[in-house]
């Protein structure tokens, strides 16, 4: 059990997956015309788009804080401030640590300071990840009922929605099943209900009215900046695209983070940019561009914050990974 779950092993599979899916895209592109590409970007709409993501992280700073604020039992009430460095430093770790373990150890090192719960932070970041995600999907089905030649988008939501409901109705009928049957008097049904509750203390802010709506509406604005960073940096390299043509190059390439691979979805999400933007009458060359014009400024300056964040906040490197490896196999199911 502990082979199976260990980080070299889940590094190994994302590597493999990753090495098939960037093979597949170089397979497609001439990578000189993707470099002459990059060369004739507009430096002004790349600078904007760097703009952009910095007020991004700061808007995901405030909608964390919003959480954390509301964490039932928590220990301290944290400043923006560190709320901001713990995000970032979130960031950086997941540049270089497989399936997103960055956002355990934000989850886990941020609980030592705010002497608050493991579970219960972490449970705020799962609210995140999961509202942003619902976000994407239910943005990728209407942009790829929009757009006619989204045929392999379309086949990506499809499986998308399919994973999304069996995990809900397995999520459903196994709660069901602990609570309303002989399993709640067990060790078992016992530790199950008991993480659950620790989880929910992380969702104290979807309980009142007016964190609530401050939580959904930065979530539709972080929606916003997400898709008017896609449409700059399309835009910088000539890919003129309508908005809902852009929103479904967004969603599409958001919904590929949830592909099993290596750091920063190394591969899948090369793979899923450039099968869209060749849909949508475009050189696959021009795909590669944008895709990694968007990787360059959407990962490297959060990560590079992050660093920064590390620093002021005395965190050792090795104390990050060190976090994620040992609550993940503390916490398998989380």
């Amino acid at each position: 059990m502990r082979f199976r779950n260990s980080p070299l092993v889940r590094l190994l599979v994302g590597i493999v997956i990753s090495a098939v899916f960037l093979g597949v895209t170089l397979s497609r592109v001439d990578l000189e015309e993707a470099a002459e590409a990059i060369g004739r970007a507009t430096p002004g709409l790349l600078l904007l788009a760097f703009l952009i993501v910095l007020v991004d992280l700061c808007l995901r700073a405030l909608r964390w804080h919003v959480l954390l604020l509301n964490v039932e039992g928590a220990g301290v009430r944290p400043p923006y401030r560190l709320a901001f460095g713990y995000l970032t430093l979130g960031f950086a770790a997941n540049a270089v640590l497989p399936a997103r373990l960055g956002d355990v150890a934000r989850a886990v090192l941020a609980a030592g300071t705010f002497r608050t719960p493991r579970l219960a932070i972490l449970g705020t970041v799962a609210i995140e990840r999961i509202s942003d995600g619902l976000t994407m999907l239910a943005l990728a089905i209407l942009s790829s009922l929009a757009v006619a030649s989204a045929s392999a988008l379309q086949e990506l939501t499809g499986y998308a929605v399919a994973l999304a409901a069996g995990g809900l109705i397995a999520g459903a009928v196994g709660w069901v099943a602990i609570t309303r049957s002989r399993l709640a008097t067990t060790r078992i049904g016992a530790a199950v209900t008991g993480i659950v509750g620790r989880l929910s203390a992380g969702a104290g802010a979807l309980r009142h009215a007016g964190s609530a709506v401050a939580f959904v509406g930065l979530t539709a604005v972080l929606a916003t900046t997400a898709i008017l960073v896609a449409w700059t940096v399309l835009a910088a390299v000539g890919v003129q695209l309508s908005p809902i043509e852009t929103v479904l190059f967004l969603s599409g390439i958001a919904l590929s983070l949830a592909i099993p691979a290596a750091p920063g979805s190394l591969g899948t999400y090369e793979f899923v940019g450039v099968a869209i933007i060749s849909g949508l009458g475009y050189t696959p060359e021009q795909g590669l561009a944008t895709i990694l014009l968007m990787r360059i400024i959407t990962t490297f300056p959060p990560a590079l914050i992050g660093l920064v964040s590390i620093w002021a906040l005395h965190v050792r490197p090795d104390t990050i990974a060190g976090s994620a490896d040992v609550h993940s196999a503390e916490h398998p199911s989380t």
